[in-house]
């Protein structure tokens, strides 16, 4: 590792010492630090970060350093980082320990929740922080393997106050995604000045002004290439600015300056240097045990340290990550396999099964069937890890080295959906090609499906359907079974897209998929109920699809489920207002993704068990789990699920916020063609002007709701347009909007679609008719979890009471509905029903405004509340830290925030307090 000046001082780098000098400082005085110096190879990251290690001897430092090498290994920069902490491990929670063990290979055990792992590696830091203030520097971040990459984000994410620091440096346009969240800080070249006293201070005698301006023009501030150009070229070839490094890329030409000084050395030295450029994880046993099965001993790296390439302790650490590069680069294809070869022969310990795999698929200059095995297993060991990345590396070596064509294609179509659930679909496409090798149309047909997969996962518009369309077309006659499967998997992809794509369409194409002999599939039930819904109407569908539901629930409860159609069987039980049944699926979907995690589906579940809580009238759980999918967006770096959040925003009577979360969803789902998306978002705006009794913009947001046949959230959708059509003089718009819900109600016949149905002819019938409806929605509701429409139900009742002069009975139904929305803490209702009890004779307070304290109103952030309720629960600081993936010490400084704003000192306080 270098500096860009000479002696250890840096030249030019005073602004972005400053800097590092203050976060060195903050972890220092006990708080938290987190920041990633982005800039191009060669100019000065290292050196920085060397800086920063002289700068803080005072703390605990902990470095890592990625190797390009390294990124196929799961966990090996956890590894690295960790492994100096490790005497702590038993102070974390179980499972914590246990899923951070079994990453690391320590024991053995079902693949670890990623987020546990995360977690693990944050409450390590956090305890190593308590003890004594921590640095850690990770340098080539783009390097790091990417299970690691994500667990030291998420950490450097939830940090915030832990006397903890992580400086990450990484090349321009690397790591972008897992590093995006943090701050960056932009490494330039070097003023012309400062480059011109860096190279006059390398400089042993006057150098020509010409010569001088082309090394300069050719470095371009960068200040190793500076260094190298200075050391590469001959004096008498400088002096007449001749033999100047072509143009190249500045990385390849720094290694190219390696290069040469390389070849200088002897051929042991440079074997040693190839072994340790090879072994990526630096362990030394390992090192020197290779180097000694081919006959090297330690005082071969003696001149690579003298030459200044190197320095060699316990271990051998290369001066420059270029320099482990070039190393590698430089050697001849025989000579790496002789590296690897040496090296797949010595390794011992924890995973060394998958290091010796990853080295023999290295060393082989073949296919090797034997060898291709090793990797397979190797593969499946990663998987069980957690390392879904390594996993996938695996599996694509494994292609490489298959000889045989159609086994070759087999392999390649299970790495490539792999590598598409390890989020690499470029990868996933390139691996595609490997099946054009084999002339069978059935691997052809599934690459097809592949591909069609990666379009959705990628783009999830418009052009996934008619692509999983073709291929479930072209699967008819090789796969029967996979075509059912496949028609399905376009139809759930037509349901997402929505309006920008016609899902009747894709419906009527699968009308033609195969039938199937002997007894019906979940699957087949839940497509040919589909087919239906969208072509026939939903009374037709409605006895087949109870059936497919049926099917799929035994399948759920002895756990033979497929996790594929989870999504259409919850979209299935919105559609016929079995919430009960809805909300124990999700519910379980939940808990399942949760022991796996499975981060990149968590939050949108979270979400989908919100919204069930909203409707069941649990605010307060819903603002837990909107926070929890809120924390693992942030800490995975993936977009925010905004659509819950606006409808428990809607009951809330936030105008503010529902409508700024309604217009964010609104314009990603347009940019992503996700129609779906976008009737979710009109229907949380529609309850919004509901309660706040808008209803010409009620009535609007309806009418663009109920553009598209959405198989979820049409019936309420048509709720809430008889309400806002009747209450804004569209009576036939709610005329219609009622004769389409009566007719799903009967079909459907749980007590939601009876009670909501009634409620709705109520509404349109406004006569004699409509105190019976209204006591029959009532008696139906009251059954159903559908809380928040039983208390509407209570409100609307009252406010026809009340038009009826029949005010003691209005002011019964407006005080429960009153009482409830209150409870709940849907004050926009609750505002709505205290004007009407004001009306009926009953004024009460305006309760606007917040809760009150004292003679003072305060307000919690969201997850303050969520703290201080959990506080009050009787949770410890360690288990808040684990439902919100942030450390103790933070728990405890949000809690020191919520006594101060709320006037107490005690959790027994706070259980007093409603939340």
């Amino acid at each position: 590792m270098v500096g860009d000046g000479v002696h250890g001082t840096l030249v030019g780098r005073s602004a972005e010492q400053h800097t590092l000098t203050g976060l060195i400082d903050r972890v220092r005085a006990g708080g938290s630090a987190v920041l990633v110096l982005r800039g191009e190879a060669g100019i000065g990251k290292t050196a920085l970060l060397m800086d920063v290690r002289d700068r803080a001897a005072d703390l605990r430092v902990i470095a890592l350093s990625g190797a390009e090498s390294e990124m196929e290994l799961a966990y090996a920069g956890v590894q690295q980082l960790c492994a100096p902490l490790l005497g702590s491990l038993d102070r974390l929670p179980d499972p914590q320990k246990n899923a951070l063990a079994v990453a690391l290979g320590l024991r053995d055990g079902a693949a670890p929740d990623r987020l546990l792992v995360s977690l693990a590696v944050l409450s390590l830091l956090a305890d190593a922080g308590t003890q004594r203030p921590t640095l850690c520097l990770i340098d080539d971040a783009q390097w790091v393997d990417r299970a690691s990459l994500q667990a030291l984000a998420f950490a450097g994410r939830r940090l915030s106050a832990d006397p903890v620091g992580m400086i990450f440096a990484a090349r321009d346009l690397q790591a972008e995604q897992e590093l995006a969240a943090l701050p960056h800080m932009h490494i330039d070249g070097l003023a012309d000045a400062d480059a011109r006293a860096l190279l006059s201070s390398m400089m042993p005698a006057r150098l020509d002004d010409g010569v001088r301006d082309n090394i300069l023009a050719e470095a371009a501030g960068n200040p190793l290439a500076l260094l190298e150009l200075n050391r590469a070229l001959p004096r008498a070839r400088m002096a007449g600015g001749y033999g100047l490094v072509a143009a190249k890329p500045l990385a390849t030409r720094i290694e190219q300056t390696y290069g040469r000084r390389l070849r200088e050395l002897p051929s042991q030295t440079r074997m040693l240097l190839l072994l340790a450029a090879a072994e990526p994880t630096g362990e030394p046993s390992w090192l020197w045990a290779a180097a000694a099965r081919l006959g090297i001993g330690p005082d071969a790296g003696v001149p690579a340290e003298q030459s200044g390439l190197v320095s060699v302790d316990t271990r051998l650490r290369f001066r420059h990550p270029l320099v482990r590069s070039a190393v590698y680069r430089d050697a001849i294809p025989s000579e790496r396999r002789q590296a690897h070869t040496a090296l797949a022969e010595v390794i011992s310990g924890p995973v060394a099964d998958e290091h010796r795999a990853w080295h023999h698929a290295h060393a082989a200059d073949a296919p090797s069937e034997a060898v291709a095995v090793e990797l397979l297993q190797s593969a499946d060991r990663a998987r069980r890890r957690g390392g879904s990345a390594a996993a996938a590396a695996f599996l694509a070596y494994a292609v490489e080295l298959t000889p045989d064509p159609v086994r070759r294609a087999e392999r390649a179509l299970a790495a490539a959906l792999s590598k598409l659930d390890a989020g690499d679909p470029e990868a996933a496409a390139r691996l595609l090609e490997a099946v054009g090798g084999a002339d069978d149309e059935l691997l052809s047909t599934r690459a097809d499906l592949v591909r069609a997969k990666i379009a959705f996962a990628t783009n999830r518009g418009s052009d996934a359907p008619p692509l999983l369309l073709a291929a479930a077309e072209r699967l008819r006659d090789l796969d029967p079974a996979l075509a059912r499967e496949t028609y399905l998997e376009a139809l759930m992809a037509a349901a997402v897209v929505g309006r920008y794509d016609t899902a009747v369409a894709v419906a009527e194409a699968a009308r033609n998929a195969p039938t199937m002999s002997g007894p019906p599939r979940a699957v087949d039930l839940l497509l040919d109920g589909t087919v239906v819904r969208l072509t026939d109407g939903y009374v037709a569908a409605a006895p087949l699809l109870k059936r497919a539901i049926d099917a799929y629930l035994d399948d759920d409860k002895n756990g033979t489920a497929d996790p594929r159609w989870h999504l259409i069987a919850l979209r299935v039980l919105l559609d016929r207002f079995e919430e009960a049944t809805y909300n124990a699926l999700s519910r379980r979907q939940l808990e399942i993704l949760t022991a796996t995690g499975e981060l990149t589906a968590l939050p949108n579940v979270l979400t989908t068990n919100a919204g069930a809580c909203v409707n069941t009238g649990d605010f307060a759980q819903a603002v837990a789990l909107i926070e929890q999918s809120r924390s693992i967006s942030e800490a995975t770096g993936t977009p925010p699920h905004r659509s819950v959040e606006a409808y428990l925003a809607a009951y809330r009577g936030q105008e503010r916020v529902c409508v700024e979360m309604v217009q964010a969803t609104i314009d990603e789902a347009t940019e992503r063609g996700e129609g779906a998306a976008i009737a979710q978002a009109h229907f949380a705006a529609a309850i919004l002007r509901t309660g706040l009794r808008q209803y010409d913009k009620a009535f609007a947001a309806c009418s663009s709701a109920l553009e598209y046949d959405d198989i979820a959230l049409r019936g309420y959708i048509l709720v809430e347009m008889v309400e806002a059509a009747i209450r804004s003089g569209h009576r036939s718009a709610a005329e219609t909007a009622l004769d389409e819900l009566a007719e799903r109600a009967a079909a459907s016949g749980s007590d939601s679609a009876l009670g909501l149905a009634a409620r709705c002819r109520a509404l349109v019938d406004d006569g004699p008719t409509a105190e019976a409806e209204y006591d029959v929605a009532i008696a139906n509701l009251q059954r159903s979890p559908v809380v928040v429409y039983y208390a509407r139900t209570h409100l609307v009742y009252g406010e026809w009471l009340r038009r009826q002069n029949r005010r003691i009975d209005a002011r019964r139904q407006l005080r429960i509905a009153h009482e409830m929305f209150t409870a709940m803490g849907a004050d926009g209702f609750a505002e709505r029903t205290r004007r009407e009890l004001a009306a009926a004779g009953e004024p009460l307070p305006d309760e606007r405004g917040g809760r009150s304290t004292g003679s003072s109103t305060v307000t919690l952030t969201t997850q303050e509340s969520y703290i201080a309720r959990l506080a009050g629960d009787g949770y410890s600081n360690s288990e808040i830290a684990g439902h919100l993936f942030i450390s103790p010490r933070t728990v405890e400084w949000h809690l020191s925030k919520i006594f101060a704003k709320l006037g107490v000192s005690s959790r027994r306080e706070l259980r007093q307090r409603p939340w």
